[in-house]
């Protein structure tokens, strides 16, 4: 008596011994539920813990990347001995100065061709206080940069020799100096991560450096110095030192704000690349429909059963519902534990071209946002189909072969979804590192929703209208579009959402590479020429004048700032969007004029008159004044050669940053900047057309001369860009084609379901005739037709999205390509007609007689 007692204490709920009872039975059909949420877990958690494994990196290497705790650091002038000893009293102090210059083989045959831009760096001794520095051969760098037999020693990145064609032991001239290279690096502990670098590391000691004759007043140099702290926060001591250099042109951070440019580009990457495998995983919500839809069709005789021994709907629907649970559990699981692998081991693979090493590990955050994002989709996916079959009447056993019933999903079931999809809405946002790209997303998916519900909708009304071709089975084909039970919607948004990542990112990558190849080199200089020195100029502008080929110079003066205020307020107390961040970080470009340059289109205010004389004025990007919320009018304070200058705004004015011109963010009027020591920036255009040798002529003739001026070849500058985005293209590309699998996951699981349901229409087919040939063209031409506008549908969209990104943020000339259009049209059209026909051949196989007989 008590055994009963407490069987019956410690039973299950009746709906979950009959849920228990129904999986014995196993769950054919819904592999596909399983695998489209492994797909898309797995994209998601593979992005989150790659992208947390960087961020842990530049966390734990904050130090190493500064190059200290702390570092001040300031352009065109170093700190005066009242400033050296304030960072002196807080640790030990690294002095570091950066410059670019050209360097060049010593007694080579051929000294024209052994030119290259370097990015040189001049070090202490006490360098470097935080990180390893390793070179080959293994020396100590301060020996290797020490002074013997009059001659300073160096260290080069491997790069910079194979440019010069040098090897250890090789004479290098840089300035007015001799190099012996000594070692070649290996590992450099504050390299610093920029799109663009300015010519490979080459590294001298302080006393080399000055042996160049390179510093001079108006030169482009960048003053470091880092502090080692002996103990205590480093946040609290970057305050302190904050408000001891407060209204100079200092700029203090601690390691944990160091390299914020690369912590926010891995974050925007991964945020990108995440959203393209939550593409994915949306996508797979289809299939997940469609598999639970088609699982529950399979049990319509066992769910007509329960209502008929009197089970109401609720109870049908928890007998149901924790078996999908529990295959939503596994799912999730499985693409829980593919994410994190892929995200453990293959980090540190990438790792070896970027300079931070990612920590391996398994990350909590990123696996619980992908958990989170599947259990979302399964629920939301799979409760209308559920609720929707648990109505079915018990009057279904009674009938002969009929279609399975497919009632409306109830009001509840409905209301629960909409709260799901709200849900994840709101994840999408909170997940995302820029909401603008969040509520993109959101905004893309609702409109590939709405596209594609119309193009199906379209296409089903097209199909009932028009005429029906003479060929029988055209015209059999032609009706099975708009038929019911047709799958022309879920071919159109299965292939669509996926076609449209591929074709907007195909087409997006096709046009930029485009650029870099044509548009950007057509319209962009030969050469950049910086440090140009005002006694030089006049030289300067002769020679490159007078040589062969050259169509247009253009030389403006330059002098580095710092904003420090806007509108009163202190520069460190404003919350800006990212996108302006980097005009608050360092120091920016300033120039004059009298004259508006050519070119100059102006969105606000207007130009200050030639002959200008009054309170310092300056005219601005457009976008940097809107992220800094200052328009006409305003007031702004730059930090300029130890003194600062309240400008004026007079005007705004829009810059087109791919034209690769002199464009300056800020252009000061008259009689301002006049009496600071300063250099020259200059271009020199170069027609693409023109033969090769004169542009040699020109950089040698300007790199010979003038042994001060670095030189910065644009096409090589394009090459660097362009491979840094291929790389990125090829990541998203990737994802998109995650997204693509999905959809054939969902389309192959639709594609069966349908044609489960056409089993016995071929059936009649064969009894009235019809051959297997027959069959197959009225199927195929059924398939291959929603291909074609599922592809054309997402050819359009994927365009659209391609030009609007193109035209309206890169400011590109956005133009069709036809890899990308074959590739989409005729992908699609293949890809339905190859999971079409390998049901449609299996399906051809059954024997007649069983479906002919009535139960």
């Amino acid at each position: 008596m008590r055994k009963i007692r407490l069987n019956a204490l410690f039973a299950l709920p009746l709906p979950l011994r009959l849920a228990r009872r129904e999986l014995r039975g196993g769950m054919a059909g819904l592999w596909t539920f399983l695998a489209c949420l492994a797909l898309g877990v797995g994209a998601i958690a593979a992005v989150g813990s790659i992208s947390a494994s960087f961020s842990a990196g530049v966390a734990s290497q904050a130090a190493a990347i500064l190059g200290g705790d702390l570092e001040a650091s300031q352009s065109s002038l170093p700190a005066t001995p009242q400033e050296l000893a304030l960072f002196k009293s807080l640790g030990r102090v690294s002095e570091v100065l950066g410059i670019r210059a050209m360097a060049w083989m010593e007694n080579a045959a051929d000294t024209a061709g052994k030119r290259s831009l370097t990015s040189l760096k001049a070090v202490d001794k006490a360098y470097p206080l935080a990180g390893t520095m390793l070179l080959r051969p293994a020396i100590p760098l301060a020996e290797a940069l020490e002074l013997r037999d009059g001659v300073y020693g160096a260290v080069a990145h491997p790069d910079l020799l194979a440019r010069l064609g040098a090897k250890v032991g090789d004479m290098i001239g840089v300035g007015d100096a001799t190099f012996q290279v000594r070692a070649a690096i290996l590992q450099e502990p504050d390299r610093s991560f920029r799109l663009l670098a300015f010519g490979p590391r080459l590294i001298v000691s302080l006393e080399g450096m000055r042996a160049t004759g390179l510093v001079q007043p108006g030169s482009m140099i960048r003053y470091e110095y880092r502090i080692a702290l002996p103990g205590g926060e480093a946040a609290q001591a970057a305050e302190q030192l904050k408000a001891a250099t407060a209204g100079s042109g200092w700029r203090v951070v601690s390691a944990s704000e160091a390299q914020p440019s690369m912590r926010n580009s891995f974050e925007r990457l991964g945020g990108l690349m995440a959203l393209v495998g939550l593409s994915a995983l949306l996508l797979g919500g289809l299939g997940v429909s469609e598999a639970v839809g088609g699982y529950l069709d399979g049990k319509t005789r066992t769910i007509a059963t329960f209502k008929a021994l009197g089970a109401s709907g609720t109870l049908v629907f928890w007998i149901f519902l924790p078996q999908i649970l529990l295959l939503a559990l596994a799912g999730i699981g499985i693409g829980l534990t593919g994410g994190a692998a892929l995200g453990y081991f293959g980090a540190p693979a990438l790792g070896a071209v970027l300079p931070v090493t990612p920590v391996a590990a398994l990350y909590p955050r990123p696996l619980l946002l992908a958990g989170a994002f599947g259990l979302l989709t399964a629920l939301a996916f799979a409760l209308p189909p559920l609720s929707s079959r648990t109505r079915v009447s018990p009057l279904s056993l009674f009938r002969g072969y009929v279609a399975p019933e497919r009632p409306r999903p109830g009001r509840t079931a409905l209301a629960w979804t909409l709260a799901l999809g709200a849900a994840m809405a709101v994840l999408v946002l909170e997940a995302s590192p820029d909401k603008r790209l969040g509520w993109g997303f959101l905004g893309s998916v609702a409109l590939c929703a709405i596209v594609f519900w119309l193009v199906a909708r379209l296409l089903t009304g097209l199909a009932r209208r028009l005429p029906s071709p003479a060929d029988a089975r055209l015209s059999l084909a032609l009706s099975a579009l708009h038929r019911p039970g047709n799958p022309t919607g879920s071919v159109i948004f299965c292939l669509g959402l996926g076609l449209t990542a591929l074709a907007a990112v195909s087409l997006s990558d096709a046009n930029f590479q485009q650029a870099m190849r044509t548009e950007l080199p057509a319209q962009a200089p030969a050469f950049f020429f910086m440090d140009i020195q005002p006694a030089q100029l006049e030289e300067f502008e002769s020679i490159v004048r007078h040589t062969p080929g050259v169509t247009r110079l253009e030389t403006a003066p330059s002098l580095r700032g710092r904003i420090v205020s806007v509108k009163g307020v202190p520069a460190e107390k404003l919350e800006v969007p990212e996108s302006v961040a980097w005009a608050l970080r360092g120091d920016r470009s300033l120039t004059y004029a009298g004259a508006m340059p050519e070119n100059t289109v102006l969105t606000a205010g207007a130009w200050w008159v030639p002959e200008y004389a009054g309170k310092p004025l300056v005219s601005m990007d457009q976008e940097v004044a809107q992220g800094l919320g200052l328009g006409v009018g305003d007031t702004l304070g730059v930090y300029v050669m130890g003194r600062e200058l309240e400008l004026t705004i007079a005007s705004l004015r829009r810059i087109n940053w791919l034209s690769l011109a002199l464009n300056h963010v800020f252009v000061l009027s008259p009689g301002v900047l006049e009496g600071l020591p300063m250099s020259f920036l200059a271009t020199a255009y170069v027609p693409r057309d023109a033969d090769a040798r004169e542009a040699q002529v020109l950089y040698d003739r300007v790199t010979s001369h003038f042994g001060n001026v670095s030189v910065q070849r644009v096409d090589e500058a394009l090459d660097d860009v362009g491979r840094v985005a291929r790389q990125i293209a090829l990541a998203i590309r990737l994802c998109a084609s995650v997204t693509l699998a999905a959809g054939l996951l969902v389309l192959a699981q639709s594609l069966r379901a349908a044609l489960a349901r056409r089993v016995y229409e071929t059936v009649i087919y064969k009894v009235c005739g019809a051959t297997r040939r027959d069959i197959l063209v009225i199927l195929l031409a059924e398939h291959g037709l929603a291909g074609v506008v599922a592809g054309s549908a997402a050819l359009g969209l994927g365009a659209a999205l391609s030009w609007f990104f193109g035209s309206r943020y890169l400011e590109l000339d956005w133009s069709f390509f036809a890899g990308p259009v074959l590739l989409t049209v005729g992908g699609g059209a293949l890809l339905t007609l190859l999971l079409a026909l390998t049901g449609v051949w299996r399906m051809l196989g059954r024997k007649a007689w069983p479906y002919l007989r009535n139960d």
